[in-house]
């Protein structure tokens, strides 16, 4: 708060009724208590939720953040179960989406490969 204060940056903390638009760019909040706020961009930490049940219904572990907990090479706390993107980081990207993608892939086919042979 100190270095936010020092930079001349506002802090408000109140209960977001309404966020006031013009085609989607932004103009001002709306509080609860009927107060408005003027401002050009809104930045916010959304916490993040998982869309699907299925890798809890398998036993796959979560991070505190709620992403699936995963190891260096993809593999998820149960075994022969992988994940990658959005659902085990918070870089949510495209770019980032098929990176891990791209490695999961290649590790888990490295994997079969050796179980086979």
């Amino acid at each position: 708060m100190e270095k936010l204060a020092q930079h001349h940056i506002a802090v408000v903390e109140k209960v977001i009724k309404a966020i006031e638009h013009d085609n989607g760019y932004i103009r001002q909040l709306v509080f609860e208590d009927g107060s408005r706020f003027a401002l050009k961009a809104l930045y916010a930490r959304v916490n993040f939720k998982q869309h699907c049940d299925i890798p809890v219904q398998l036993g796959c572990e979560l991070t505190e953040q709620g992403y699936l907990k995963v190891d260096a090479m993809q593999k998820t706390t149960v075994p022969h179960v992988y994940a990658c993107g959005d659902n085990t980081s918070m870089m949510r990207s495209v770019a980032n989406a098929v990176a891990t993608g791209t490695f999961t892939g290649a590790i888990l086919n490295k994997d079969m490969i050796e179980e086979s042979f």
